[in-house]
């Protein structure tokens, strides 16, 4: 590697380690990415590339050599297009290039994840889980019931108190992000399992309608524990069921009984249309296995 490319990259390094304060591991990808761009032209033209003559074509091309014979995937390639701009970026500013060959860099789209969800069996081994037979079991099996059929976030089930639930209009006041209000209906199986719990759950001066042990507010993280519990207790999700999977599952079920996008938006609580159209795209052929949850 020319003295100039060289001393770029030690003093990237450093840029990253003093300015950036990244960790050990992180630096040493940047690094490395850069390392193997030059190899890459090494191997091209039998020598090794000066700094200030790295043109556009010479990243496109070998962006194109890592997809195309590498087969990486566009979260990797991406992250190599990151190292490259910043890279190139710090070069600009410190004098080592007149102008960045990254500038104009695009990283690829990444593909979205599909929503994982629990079909109708999972469901419904999940609430045999806990045990009933004290009040905390039935705030548990509760805290279940509600997550997978009003598919409120962790977050909004934590700050739920006891009156912001309308049994008189069957609905549930939820302040979602950004401090939004919105409405979630209840169907009568969600109210039952309520009613059940609240007439059981301990008086306390605590407004919230998931209390502890200790009579105060559940913590997320209690939440979260619980529910990894009875995920593997149910054989659902061994590593770990998630508060945001029942939500996955009330949303798509909505979509599988043809509940418009529109709604399912408005009872999700999602500010853009574009977080919701992810339950349009769910494998149409797990969709086929799951049977409605109306027998639950």
């Amino acid at each position: 590697m020319p003295p100039r490319f060289s001393r770029a990259l030690i003093e990237f390094d450093s840029y990253l380690t003093t300015e950036r304060n990244l960790a050990v591991g992180t630096r040493r990808e940047y690094v490395a990415d850069i390392e193997q761009f030059v190899a890459h032209l090494v191997e091209l033209r039998g020598a090794s590339p000066r700094l200030e003559r790295i043109r556009p074509d010479d990243i496109r091309g070998y962006l194109t050599f890592l997809h195309e014979k590498r087969q990486l995937g566009s979260a990797r390639i991406a992250r190599i297009i990151s190292s490259l701009r910043q890279f190139f970026e710090f070069c600009l500013d410190r004098g080592f290039v007149s102008v960045s060959p990254a500038a104009n860099l695009r990283s690829p789209k990444k593909p979205r994840k599909l929503p994982i969800f629990l079909i109708a069996n999972e469901v419904k081994r999940l609430f045999e889980a806990p045990d009933q037979s004290n009040w905390r079991g039935v705030r548990d099996y509760t805290i279940l019931v509600t997550l997978a059929f009003t598919g409120v976030r962790l977050s909004e089930l934590v700050r739920l108190n006891a009156d912001d639930i309308d049994f008189a209009t069957g609905q549930m006041r939820i302040l979602g992000k950004g401090s939004k209000e919105r409405f979630v209906p209840l169907n009568d199986f969600v109210q039952q399992t309520l009613r059940t719990y609240l007439s059981q759950r301990p008086e306390s001066p605590d407004p919230a309608v998931f209390v502890n042990k200790s009579l105060k507010r559940m913590s997320g993280r209690s939440i979260q524990n619980l529910m990894k519990k009875y995920g593997q207790q149910a054989g659902v999700f061994k590593k770990g069921l998630s508060p945001h999977k029942l939500r996955h599952t009330f949303a798509t079920l909505l979509h599988m009984k043809d509940v418009d996008i529109l709604e399912i938006q408005s009872l999700l609580g999602h500010s853009s249309i574009t977080s919701t159209q992810i339950y349009t795209h769910t494998n149409a052929d797990h969709i086929s296995c799951a049977p409605a949850l109306k027998d639950i």
